[in-house]
């Protein structure tokens, strides 16, 4: 391709086939006659040449590129309400799909892109998580592994919070350049967004897998009134908690609930002397119990009869309201993690199936 024909290219307008076709030096001498004047340096040619092929390749697509904006804007439009009627209406399959995305979409694309790191993370944390579904499904339920379960959750619960916060904390120090040196350089800035990742998709993980733990061990204790029935298959005790199947031990009831009623059960010996809670319904719980099946395991009604939960008892101390933001803060975080990728993987199926490629 010689001279006269890069000066035809450039009056015409190349295809992307001719522009391909062209080495280095006539690749500089075209893109030279179409910004003259200009110092352009090899970055900058590279640039303008891989512009150029995409211009030309979608040359006098202009109506199809609108249908795709319009497709986009109704798809995200939708997007809310379609994924709060799925919720309320299938909330098996929605949960199953969100934790599924949630579990393996982050690592495909880590294993793609060689993140070995964030990949050997996520094969141990399966590997205990898996030991710790294993005991939430196995039948029968081993008395203490719903508070076992509910520990570990708010364990992990805490150690993500914690990292979040150290990553937060180090991306603020990059932002305000408090170290010049050191918070302006790459691998700083990069080191606080992997940290603050780390601790808010590890929590949201446990987040979702709390609850088929908590749905799991509802089921097979029994207590529970959200089954497909609407009834509970046993009777609950006044000296029974509904969550651990454990009995509840004279002298740990709050100061709130009045607790125990006359005429209750003996309770074993061996029971140990926790604190109890009595929700507004006047069923009483341990007190870590309820917790965890409130703001770790995500419930806001009752174990037993699904009456709605007051959660302000759940909110006295500092680090019980920062740790509801954070829960908070972990739901807007699944949109990026679980439906974007979900809503663009629905997008490029109907511009295939439209022929909007």
């Amino acid at each position: 391709m010689d001279r006269a024909v890069v000066a035809g290219s450039v009056s015409n307008g190349a295809s992307a086939a001719n522009i391909a076709a062209m080495d280095e030096t006539q690749q500089a001498a075209y893109i030279s006659a179409l910004y003259p004047g200009r110092s352009l340096d090899a970055d900058d040619i590279r640039r303008a040449v891989q512009r150029e092929q995409y211009n030309a390749e979608h040359k006098g697509h202009e109506g199809k590129h609108l249908a795709m904006f319009l497709i986009f804007i109704f798809v995200l439009a939708m997007l809310p309400a379609t994924v709060k009627h799925w919720r309320q209406r299938y909330p098996t399959s929605y949960r199953l799909v969100s934790v599924g995305s949630i579990c393996l979409i982050p690592p495909y694309f880590a294993l793609g892109n060689e993140y070995y790191r964030f990949v050997t993370l996520w094969i141990g944390y399966a590997v205990a998580n898996t030991y710790v579904l294993y005991l939430a499904t196995r039948k029968p339920l081993y008395p203490r592994t719903p508070r076992r379960v509910y520990q570990w959750f708010s364990l992990i619960n805490k150690m993500s919070y914690g990292v979040s916060v150290v990553g937060f904390v180090l991306f603020l120090l990059c932002f305000f350049n408090v170290a010049p040196g050191l918070t302006n350089t790459e691998s700083f800035v990069e080191t606080s967004m992997v940290i603050m990742f780390y601790g808010l998709y590890f929590g949201l993980m446990s987040r979702d897998l709390v609850v088929l733990c908590s749905d799991r061990i509802t089921a097979t204790l029994g207590y529970s009134s959200s089954n497909k029935t609407g009834l509970p298959t046993k009777h609950l005790a006044h000296n029974v908690c509904g969550i651990c199947s454990d009995q509840l031990a004279q002298g740990g009831s709050n100061t709130d609930s009045g607790l125990l009623h006359a005429g209750a059960e003996a309770v074993r010996p061996t029971a140990l002397a926790e604190p109890t809670h009595e929700l507004d319904c006047g069923h009483v719980f341990h007190a870590t119990c309820i917790r965890g099946w409130c703001v770790i395991g995500k419930k806001e009604t009752c174990p037993f009869c699904s009456e709605k939960v007051d959660l302000t008892p759940f909110k006295q101390n500092p680090w019980d309201r920062q740790e509801l933001v954070y829960i908070s803060a972990l739901e807007y975080m699944r949109f990026f993690i679980s439906w974007q990728p979900l809503t663009l993987l629905l997008m490029a199926g109907i511009f295939w199936i439209l022929g909007l490629d």
